[in-house]
């Protein structure tokens, strides 16, 4: 090993009179940094740049790394607070927990990456592995997943999708760490400037990324000879998420008439769509599983149709009471009449009951988010269960065991909420019919499509393909007027279909609805809005489209492997804090000292 440079860098020492001060600003300028690259600024290139701050204080906290990681997680509050501040209009109370629980993630960098470096040294290496370890840990590991916002996401955008293209190896995380190798050496050559190890870090960490996109970009964007074209009409209703909080019957009925117009028009666009996508849970009925439906038939269920407020679809002219399967029955008329299959969301349930004592309650031992097929008229009996729910938002980790305390907390945080689902049980794949033979479909619902996992198990069975299209039906009203959220859940999305090579439809009830190609790149059909012409990326409007989406085959190392890549990191990252060698002296060449100007070796 060499010996460290004996003269304090000026940079590390940089603020080092007032060390929280320091550790603060630190945090601020990640955070800042961390803001740009995604939307809706959006500059990629300052993925590289964001985590070198906190590089910087891991490397040279001056005060313990956990004092030092905790001034930078405050730094870093303003950051998700920015990023998630569409959770506000749902409940405030849930968003400063969230905000809290994130910034954490940045405390426990500091102090893992500084105890790693002292360990180990070799900074541009040891930091990369701490830094996506700790992704991973966030992604998978604690609290079922939330792998929003990770420093590898942004590089889906740049040259065409193809510096993305490593994540059918690795996935996201694979692309995280090559993002951090650059950026750390690039740091280590501003502490070193006479050094050429940093130099050498650099290049051989683009020199693998390039050499792995070039390996990976090889998807066919075009069909061959033996590739399927399928033609997918999405129906993008727009409805707001305060009806949806409290959706009455008359709003149902009000819904049904709008998407009903919206579906028969998709139905006459070029080309005539093979399939129309409806978005999640936007069936207005009370269920669509055949034997609830059933159940409602036999029972003679009715329902008021009286306003509920001031403002329940008052503009529409409606008897005093429905039937409770009305409104599905007509859907499934008009589906028939058009003759075009359908993939709607509805709700599932098992062993429904309908009691009649006293006013009608409906009882069951379980609850889904689902997504069917219509059919000449019918539900399918093959239907998919939403297999993984959203956490905070269908179900509380942990807290749901114990419904007293989930019911006190939703009363105190999120008032008007209700967690009644369960998560599905099988990995079911759809098929549609075509002429060209049945065509299998994965339907991740919602926040799904943002898990690697998931999709993966959708898609692939045993490492090999059994789904050549996936559809994702989402409600990202909850999104409000906060466009940038829903840019940013697409792009999560976005990377399933590099990681699994595998095409996406979108189709969210207020946007941005489109098609996903297999690499990962947008392509923007022509939306037609309900009130004027052709336009793209439409966001916050009624309308649709009919997209042509090459069906996907062949495997990806991903696919095969799954998460393997990011559990090797991840164990990695405990092994280097927790069970590697001593800490060195910082008398010995080399060595690393936590408070004083040494900067370890690169």
């Amino acid at each position: 090993m060499t010996q460290a440079d004996p003269t304090p860098s000026l940079l590390a020492h940089l603020g080092s009179d007032r060390p929280k001060l320091r550790a603060l600003l630190l945090g601020l300028i990640s955070g800042l940094l961390f803001i740009c690259s995604f939307p809706p600024i959006g500059f990629w290139g300052c993925v590289f740049l964001a985590p070198l701050p906190l590089f910087l204080l891991a490397m040279h906290p001056v005060i313990p790394a956990r004092r030092a990681g905790l001034y930078a997680a405050i730094g870093m509050v303003p950051a998700w607070w920015w990023l998630h501040q569409w959770i506000g209009g749902i409940s405030q109370l849930g968003l400063y927990p969230l905000v809290v629980f994130l910034s954490l993630y940045t405390w426990v960098f500091v102090w893992f990456g500084s105890r790693a470096v002292q360990r180990w040294g070799h900074a541009t290496l040891v930091l990369p592995v701490v830094w996506v370890g700790i992704e991973f840990a966030r992604g998978v590991v604690i609290w079922t997943g939330y792998p929003w916002y990770f420093i590898g996401h942004p590089m889906i955008d740049p040259l065409d999708g193809m510096l993305a293209a490593p994540a059918s190896i690795g996935g996201v995380y694979l692309v995280s760490l090559l993002v951090c190798m650059i950026g750390a050496g690039a740091l280590m050559f501003v502490f070193r400037p006479r050094s050429w190890k940093p130099c050498i870090s650099v290049a051989i960490g683009l020199a693998i990324w390039l050499a792995l996109c070039g390996a990976t970009y090889q998807v066919p964007i075009t069909p061959s000879t033996n590739q399927q074209v399928f033609q997918v009409g999405v129906v993008q209703p727009n409805v707001p998420q305060d009806n949806r909080m409290d959706w009455t019957t008359r709003q149902r009925v009000s819904d049904w008439i709008q998407l009903r117009n919206l579906t028969y028009r998709v139905a006459r666009l070029e080309p005539t769509p093979e399939v129309i996508v409806w978005p999640e849970g936007f069936v207005p009925g009370w269920t669509l599983d055949p034997a609830s439906l059933n159940a409602e038939r036999e029972a003679g269920v009715a329902w008021s149709l009286r306003p509920k407020h001031p403002n329940d679809a008052m503009d529409l002219d409606l008897p005093d009471a429905i039937g409770a399967t009305m409104v599905v029955d007509e859907m499934l008329l008009m589906q028939e009449s058009l003759q075009i299959p359908m993939i709607v969301g509805s709700v599932a349930y098992d062993n429904m009951r309908i009691l009649k004592d006293d006013g009608i309650e409906y009882k069951h031992d379980a609850m889904y988010n689902s997504a069917f097929v219509l059919l000449d008229g019918q539900p399918q009996p093959v239907w998919y269960d939403k297999l993984h729910l959203t956490p905070f938002g269908e179900v509380m980790p942990y807290i749901s065991a114990w419904p007293w305390l989930e019911k006190q907390l939703l009363g105190f945080g999120a008032q008007g909420m209700a967690f009644v689902l369960s998560p599905g049980k099988e990995a079911r794949v759809l098929t549609i019919p075509t002429a060209q033979g049945e065509v299998p479909i994965a339907t991740p619902i919602c926040f799904e499509a943002t898990l690697p996992a998931v999709c993966r198990r959708l898609v692939y069975q045993d490492g090999q393909r059994r789904a050549s299209l996936m559809i994702n039906m989402t409600n990202d009203g909850w999104f409000g007027g906060w466009t940038a959220g829903r840019r940013a859940h697409e792009m999560m999305a976005r990377w399933r279909c590099v990681e699994l090579a595998t095409p996406m439809v979108r189709c969210a009830n207020t946007g941005i609805s489109g098609v996903i190609d297999a690499r990962g790149r947008i392509v923007s059909p022509s939306f037609v809005a309900m009130d004027g012409g052709p336009e793209e990326r439409a966001d916050q409007k009624a309308g649709g489209f009919v997209a042509s989406v090459v069906l996907a085959e062949g495997t990806t190392l991903f696919g095969r492997t799954g998460d393997a890549f990011g559990w090797i990191v991840f164990v990695l990252m405990v092994l280097g804090v927790f069970v590697a060698k001593k800490p060195r002296s910082a008398s010995k060449p080399g060595a690393y000292a936590e408070n004083t100007g040494t900067i370890p070796e690169t």
